[in-house]
């Protein structure tokens, strides 16, 4: 039985550290100050199904989850929340949140976002490197979280030079 609750809890532990550690812009932005790193920036709204989708069969994976951690400041950012976001200056907010719930945050129309999930990348001082917006399984977010974050992308330049890479990408992260 003791060896059972200690599996039990080994499991639980790991299962724990394996879920993205998600937090507001403002703080990604902080934190960037503090130690330079990329920021992943997902874009959902509560009522979003491919959100939901992406949370439970990408983020969720062990591998994808610890990436993710050690290499980015992952934000969650609810499009039609009600969160305040100063980026580069200028602060945004969702001035029509109490008076129509499901209104659109002006952070997500500055960041011209319009179709959820959208994922948006962020260099290290906070300006935008690429939006992908719909829905990734678990292996094309692993291709973009890694291109992205060793600067990959910044020698592909064309559509066979993409699909090239899409067909030679060595999964590391799917266990």
């Amino acid at each position: 039985m003791k060896r059972f609750l200690f599996l039990l809890l080994l499991i639980s532990a790991a299962t724990a550290s394996a879920q993205v550690q998600w937090m507001s812009m403002n703080e990604a932005l902080a934190a960037q100050q503090k130690e330079p790193r990329k920021i992943l920036f997902k874009t959902y709204t509560k009522s979003c199904p491919n959100c939901k989708w992406m949370d439970k069969y990408a983020f969720a994976k062990a591998g994808i989850a610890e990436y993710i951690n050690a290499n980015y400041y992952p934000v969650a950012f609810d499009a039609e929340g009600k969160e305040s976001i100063t980026y580069k200056g200028k602060t945004y907010s969702n001035k029509q949140y109490q008076k129509y719930p499901g209104a659109q945050h002006d952070f997500a129309e500055a960041m011209k976002i319009f179709e959820y999930p959208t994922l948006i990348f962020f260099d290290t001082k906070g300006n935008v490197i690429q939006p992908i917006p719909g829905k990734l399984d678990a292996k094309k977010l692993e291709i973009y979280i890694t291109m992205l974050v060793d600067d990959t992308y910044k020698s592909i330049r064309t559509g066979k030079q993409w699909a090239d890479y899409q067909a030679d990408f060595k999964y590391r992260l799917q266990g």
